[in-house]
């Protein structure tokens, strides 16, 4: 498509845009501010272990399973009309969880601020490319977008320790409803309306299929991390894979797909998804032992533990920033692959670590990888929103942002396994035996004992992350076609 001014970006779409980066440093912010908030959420609702694994979790399990059924709605109803009813459903949930009486409410409030932020995510996605017809400038646009979560990555730890330790855990809730309120009062002034004029049947049965097994492979990949006795899991792993394959079935005979699985047969489109989800199954299962290593081994409060992340964040804004450009002149596929091993070579610095002095070593590997992960993102979330026509970028939204969170919880799952098996070799002599580093109490000798399993652990995690990382990145820039500069 060619630049013309007919087609070129107007300043109130670049407004627009600041609108739109707003819910998206919010689910960051979101994200940030309940990890701080664990501890004091369990001291004053005193849940059980399930329970507390369900707090976290549920808001993960709903957004995966919700993207997809949610971006055919938002391409059929309107993206702007979807995106604000999320707006409201989030605000009015976490108004809720301000209020939670109990465990279960609390649930029940995460789940429905999931839902409210799986009804944003595609809309936002959807509406830049509908704005954003010029590919240079969507690239720019793409960058400030993805910047926005690093924002909210720098915000989240201040703003949430500052709150927990000041007022309460219920006060991070209270951030959300102000904002989007803010957003629910501009969008209709400033965010256009787009829907697709392809008129499409809404597909009930691959819907119910998709949600059922995306929640159930995204469950049972969690519960696999943390169970001992596997069967449960497994069983519901085999029964959300089944119905997945029967979904993906089902999407290459109907003719009103929720997913064009076409699409995974262009390269420019399928290769960079793999490689996201890949670098985000890394990251994510490195998070899941970031803040135990800060706390229990290095002895910090969760305040400073927020803080030491801080630079991680601040790397991913650079790099989003930064990453339009690299686009524009070296090409999505080596982008790609470049994001790839800087994050790989980042992983492997964290793998330094020790059990006194491994802050230093932490800070800079986090920094590196995160200057590498979100030129990844960007060049996937370009590749993927460029790669089908504005009618179905709902769609394609969507299908970054699961396959994005299933990565995650691939990572957890499998990273997680691994260092909770090694954890569990090294402290197997300890008596009594201990589940986790956050359990470990004793003699100096037993907690040294407990320190080193959980850093042998962690470095390994970073190894094997690594070197997958540095094999992805290599076989992406063979298999990717090389394309210089944003395409449409």
């Amino acid at each position: 498509m060619e630049a013309t001014d007919a087609v070129r970006a107007r300043p109130r779409d670049w407004a627009a845009l600041a609108l739109l980066a707003v819910p998206c440093m919010l689910v960051s912010v979101n994200s940030n501010l309940l990890n701080l908030a664990f501890p004091a959420i369990a001291a004053d609702l005193q849940p059980t272990s399930s329970e507390l694994l369900w707090i976290s979790d549920i808001y993960v399990f709903l957004v995966a399973g919700l993207l997809l059924p949610f971006g055919v709605l938002a391409d059929r109803f309107g993206r702007r009309r979807l995106l604000l009813a999320g707006a409201a459903v989030f605000g009015s949930a976490s108004i809720a969880a301000v209020l939670a009486t109990g465990p279960l409410m609390l649930i029940a409030c995460r789940g429905a601020i999931g839902v409210g932020a799986a009804m944003v995510a595609p809309s936002t996605l959807s509406l830049i490319r509908s704005m954003f017809r010029i590919p240079e400038q969507r690239s720019v646009a793409l960058g400030i977008w993805t910047a926005s979560f690093a924002l909210g990555g720098i915000l989240g730890p201040l703003v949430g320790g500052t709150l927990i330790q000041a007022v309460s855990w219920r006060a991070i809730f209270a951030v959300t409803p102000p904002v989007m309120a803010v957003l629910l009062v501009l969008g209709p002034a400033l965010l256009p309306e787009y829907r697709s004029v392809i008129r499409r049947r809404i597909d009930v049965v691959g819907i119910v299929m998709a949600i059922a097994g995306v929640l159930g492979t995204v469950y049972a990949l969690k519960q696999l991390s943390t169970q001992s006795a596997p069967l449960v899991p497994v069983l519901v792993a085999l029964a959300g894979a089944v119905l997945l394959v029967g979904f993906i079935r089902r999407e290459t005979r109907i003719d009103d797909p929720i997913l064009d699985v076409t699409l995974f047969r262009n390269r420019a489109f399928a290769v960079p998804q793999a490689g996201n989800a890949l670098a985000f199954a890394v990251l994510y299962g490195t998070q899941l032992l970031i803040g135990q290593y800060l706390q229990s081994v290095l002895g910090l409060s969760p305040l400073e533990a927020g803080i030491w992340t801080i630079p991680s964040a601040a790397a991913y804004a650079i790099g989003g920033l930064v990453a339009p450009r690299l686009g524009g002149r070296f090409g999505a596929a080596r982008v790609l692959a470049f994001g790839l091993a800087v994050s790989a070579a980042g992983f492997a610095i964290v793998a330094a670590i020790d059990v006194t002095t491994g802050l230093v070593a932490f800070t800079a590997g986090s920094v590196v990888y995160s200057l590498g992960l979100a030129p990844v993102y960007q060049a996937t979330t370009e590749s993927s929103i460029a790669a089908v026509p504005t009618e179905q970028a709902g769609v394609a939204g969507a299908t970054l942002e699961t396959i994005t969170n299933l990565g995650g919880a691939l990572g957890v799952a499998l990273f997680g396994s691994i260092a909770s098996a090694i954890y569990r070799m090294g402290t197997a002599r300890l008596d009594p035996a201990t589940e986790s580093i956050g359990d470990v109490a004793g003699s100096p000798a037993v907690v040294e004992t407990a320190q080193y399993a959980f850093v042998t652990g962690f470095r390994t995690v970073e190894v094997v992350g690594a070197a997958t990382l540095l094999v992805t990145a290599v076989v992406t820039l063979r298999l990717m076609p090389a394309r210089r500069g944003p395409h449409s």
